[in-house]
């Protein structure tokens, strides 16, 4: 097996900070002792203030600084979307709460071309979704998550540890301090009281002896964190529908400037899709209001997509014809309709396909987004032998159920025109001359749009070509109902 540790020490404070375009001063406090920073951003760190400081002094030091309170709810619900993201790399995920995820990524490291590459493009990916983490691959789930807690925070310019063995384990343990092992202040200060400094010291004493002093469960939780003993672990179970939801440290005023976390949900959006090999057809977006109902509507896609710069295209185009009821405190996206991508076969003679066959799913997708779905529909034929009944609205692109007729015109006039008669002929401007063949419709009687009509292709005295017909109940009057091109 081979195991890599997704650690985010920053958790607490992106969960709010990742829907930030610009960094602002940012903390997040608990209730320890009183109000207490957590954690702060750099501009944060910049104007003086650091961890365990008091809500206090912090606004003291920064009049600009925001604090947020901690959301452990927050948290788990983002934890659980990231193990839903790294699925696309592997279908063995296990989540390590509450600040990290475990990797089996044994079986993937060829097809990601090797450990340096899989942990590059799971770093880019988490960044895309406003998460800085920190990696590690070792031999032994444990082994990575502790060296990825050991990491500083520049660690990515010098590239990611990679253990190699169980040896290399080893020897990499041994260097640790005692801290490293999770134990308690009592239980370091014991050890460093017996001349104990690093890991190596702790793992040359008597196991039944370390037993004693420092409990069952701590040596159990050594000799697996070594591969000594198994350690097995629970994995995740992908949800079968895909929601997100991103809160706002500020109110949005403008819907333009919504696109920034929009794109942060879409980056989560595409790893959930990645590890299925899916696709979504629609999105439905959800805004969130101050004392008033929210804000909510779909974009819809002409096949199912899950590139999540496509989806932003359309996004935008939604966004800029959008006026903002009221201000936007929280964005929540969904999609319900989760659909497998069929492979595309490419055509054997590609330079033989017929360019402007089929419309561009693109171009139609980025039409409906600015101008309204209702805007952009195509025209299909339906099985009726009524013209005003042979076509129905349909998607572009989509076939109907009738068949082309190359004796009726394309256009058809919004209703038929009566047309004056004289000497037994229909008269437009001048008699028409009636073609020797007709076509006799009648039909409809079971949907109370019965006809009865004898159709005939006429010339005009100026040679156009009219589709005309008579009645056969009734006054039996001529009607102009079609031209042909």
């Amino acid at each position: 097996m081979r195991w890599l540790a997704i650690h985010l020490p920053d958790l607490p404070l992106e969960v709010f900070a990742r829907a930030r375009t610009a960094e602002a001063p940012l903390a997040v406090c608990v209730h320890r002792r009183g109000e207490r920073i957590l954690r702060c951003n750099t501009a944060a760190m910049r104007a003086g203030i650091r961890p365990g400081q008091g809500v206090g002094a912090a606004r003291a030091l920064c009049a600009e600084l925001t604090v947020m309170p901690r959301r452990p709810a927050a948290e788990q619900e983002a934890l659980e979307h990231l193990a839903a993201w790294s699925i696309r790399f592997t279908p063995q995920v296990s989540p390590a709460p509450p600040r990290a995820l475990l990797l089996d990524v044994a079986a993937s490291l060829r097809l990601f071309g090797g450990a340096d590459a899989l942990l590059a493009q799971v770093s880019v990916g988490i960044s895309a979704s406003g998460y800085h983490g920190r990696l590690a691959m070792a031999p032994t789930p444990l082994g990575a998550l502790v060296w990825a807690r050991q990491l500083e925070a520049s660690a990515e310019s010098a590239g990611w540890p990679v253990i190699p063995d169980l040896d290399a384990l080893h020897a990499a343990v041994d260097g640790l301090p005692l801290a490293a092992l999770g134990l308690s202040a009592r239980e370091c200060e014991d050890l460093t009281a017996l001349g104990l400094r690093r890991v190596a010291d702790v793992l040359r004493l008597p196991r039944p002896g370390l037993r004693e002093r420092l409990g069952p469960k701590r040596v159990d939780w050594l000799e697996r964190l070594l591969g000594e003993t198994p350690d097995p672990r629970p994995m995740f179970v992908p949800p079968p529908r895909f929601s997100a939801r991103i809160e706002l440290p500020a109110e949005v005023d403008l819907a333009e400037s919504l696109v920034f976390p929009c794109r942060r949900l879409l980056a989560e959006l595409a790893g959930f899709l990645g590890g299925r090999q899916a696709g979504v057809p629609r999105l439905d977006w959800r805004l969130g209001h101050a004392g008033r109902a929210a804000t909510c509507f779909s974009l819809g896609a002409a096949q199912p997509l899950a590139d999540p710069e496509r989806w932003l295209e359309l996004l935008r185009g939604q966004l800029e014809r959008m006026e903002l009821p009221a201000p936007v405190r929280e964005i929540a996206l969904a999609a319900t309709a989760v659909l497998p991508l069929s492979p595309r076969s490419g055509e054997l003679f590609p330079e033989l396909a017929r360019p402007g066959c089929r419309p561009d799913p693109a171009l139609l997708d980025r039409l409906r987004a600015r101008l309204g779905r209702d805007a952009v529909r195509g025209l299909a034929l339906a099985a009726d032998h009524r013209p005003e009944r042979a076509w129905r609205w349909s998607e572009p692109g989509e076939t109907g159920g009738g068949s082309a007729r190359l004796d009726r015109p394309l256009w058809l006039l919004p209703q038929p025109v009566p047309l004056e008669e004289r000497d037994g002929k229909p008269w437009l401007d001048g008699a028409l001359d009636l073609g020797a063949e007709r076509e006799r419709i009648d039909t409809g009687w079971w949907d109370d749009c019965a006809v009865a009509r004898d159709y005939f292709i006429a010339t005009s005295a100026r040679g156009e070509r009219l589709w005309v017909y008579r009645e056969l109940r009734g006054r039996r009057g001529w009607y102009l109902h079609g031209l042909f091109d």
